[in-house]
């Protein structure tokens, strides 16, 4: 199964090679994480053929769909990486290489006894904001509304502002398959964005 991958390099992520760093630089970079089966980082990715995409999911069976859509679509300004987020993020990503990243629908891991498995925390938002180039921006959706507010405290423990005027996200931006379904089912989507200044 694992070899089926091969057949589409061309959008598959070498992060342990020098020409994945050289190909961030001078760029306008926009980082999906957890990217899911890649319709929303596509989406944007059609939209932006001068920008460069990055999706990052951990699971094998999505990463291959995801590589599967950006063949199809034919994509070469769109790249996804199987990685843990943190590793990614921690290990990976160079510091001030990204113009914009992307959260959508974060596990919420909603009993309390597991909320320490939440990725979005103060801890992860501060590899976010060194990440983030002068004047990036972070972007956060969940159906979730107790972890809405957990993230939302959690911002107050970083160097991110919140921009609480801008009501505009959901318009500028494609929706997650998940998204599109709470949208049908009249489930509120909570929307944040956040500034690196």
């Amino acid at each position: 199964m694992k070899l089926k991958i091969k057949n589409f390099t061309e959008h598959l992520i070498d992060y342990s090679s020098i020409s994945f760093l050289e190909s961030l630089k001078g760029k306008n970079v926009i980082l999906d994480i957890g990217c899911g089966e890649g319709e929303f980082i596509t989406e944007l990715a059609s939209r932006y053929p001068k920008k460069k995409f990055i999706g990052l999911e951990i699971k094998y069976g999505r990463i291959m769909k995801c590589l599967k859509r950006a063949k199809l679509w034919n994509l070469y300004n769109l790249g996804f990486s199987i990685c843990d987020a943190t590793i990614f993020m921690n290990k990976i990503i160079p510091n001030e290489s990204l113009n914009k990243v992307f959260v959508n629908n974060p596990d919420p891991w909603p009993k309390e006894k597991h909320h320490k498995n939440r990725l979005v925390n103060s801890n992860f938002l501060n590899i976010i904001y060194k990440k983030l180039k002068r004047r990036g921006n972070l972007y956060i959706k969940t159906d979730d509304k107790e972890y809405y507010r957990y993230i939302k405290s959690n911002v107050k423990n970083t160097s991110l502002i919140e921009d609480e005027s801008l009501g505009f996200i959901d318009n500028l931006v494609p929706l997650t398959k998940f998204q599109e379904l709470y949208i049908r089912n009249e489930k509120k989507i909570y929307s944040m964005k956040l500034l690196k200044k």
